[in-house]
């Protein structure tokens, strides 16, 4: 006898249908969790060394474990390097720390010279104004003469004493006034021009000069000449103090060597 097998419509196992016979559900997969991974290090440290060290104990073979001497050696080993990487990041930032003072340092030495070079022109500034209306003495051979012919010449004869003669030159070079100077001092010394009887007198305004000193018995020759006049005025020049002496010769207070009140 033949008997009919009745075949479900879904197979349990290949199908996804429930087994009442229903359509099965179809949508969007659920969101799977992403994988992550651990990077992989080209180097190894401490907690490398000791895993591998303790795999290798468990690994060891029971009949021939590993030489006491060995391990030893290899725990000498991992030390030593684990202290020569606590040396190298302590030297490393201790460099560091040397860095940062040192352009601490350089910034701090900025400062205080700019400090200084501000404090010094204030100063410098201060002392140019209070020489204004004084007597300056510079380098140079100027000869200022006043509205009453005074005026006043500065030279430095060294050791030379004696009998001097003092000429007075115009614009052109040319003498126009010859004075004599009857007792010559040896060393930096300042002559009035009254002391000189210039001849003829000088009219005022500004001349050069020459004076030669020679002691008794012996030729004068030259010496060292000074430019001396009335400070009359003071202006500024890229933060440098310039100093008027008379009515038009520019001198900056640096060059300045003597004032006289």
């Amino acid at each position: 006898m033949i008997s009919a097998v009745r075949t479900s419509m879904y197979s349990p196992v290949f199908d996804t249908a429930p087994a009442d016979g229903t359509a099965p559900v179809i949508g969007a997969a659920e969101p799977s969790t992403p994988q992550t991974t651990t990077p992989i290090s080209n180097s190894m440290g401490k907690d490398d060394f000791m895993k591998l060290l303790v795999a290798q104990l468990k690994n060891q073979d029971p009949l021939n474990p590993m030489d006491g001497k060995e391990m030893a050696a290899q725990l000498a080993q991992f030390s030593s390097v684990e202290q020569m990487m606590q040396l190298n990041t302590t030297v490393s930032a201790q460099a560091a720390a040397q860095d940062q003072m040192v352009t601490a340092l350089d910034n701090l030495t900025t400062a205080q010279a700019d400090q200084g070079n501000t404090l010094a022109a204030l100063i410098e500034g201060q002392m140019a104004v209070s020489t204004v209306g004084k007597t300056g003495v510079t380098t140079g051979n100027t000869l200022f003469v006043d509205r009453d012919g005074g005026g006043s010449v500065t030279i430095d004869t060294g050791t030379v004493k004696g009998v001097g003669i003092l000429e007075a030159r115009d614009a052109s070079g040319a003498v126009v006034s010859t004075g004599t100077l009857s007792n010559v001092k040896a060393g930096l010394q300042s002559i009035d021009l009254r002391d000189a009887a210039m001849v003829p007198p000088l009219t005022a305004g500004k001349y050069t000069y020459s004076v030669r000193v020679g002691a008794e018995g012996t030729a004068p020759a030259d010496v060292k000449t000074y430019t001396t006049g009335r400070i009359t005025g003071l202006r500024y020049e890229n933060g440098t103090p310039v100093l008027v002496l008379g009515d038009s010769l520019s001198v900056p207070f640096s060059q300045l060597m003597q004032v006289r009140s």
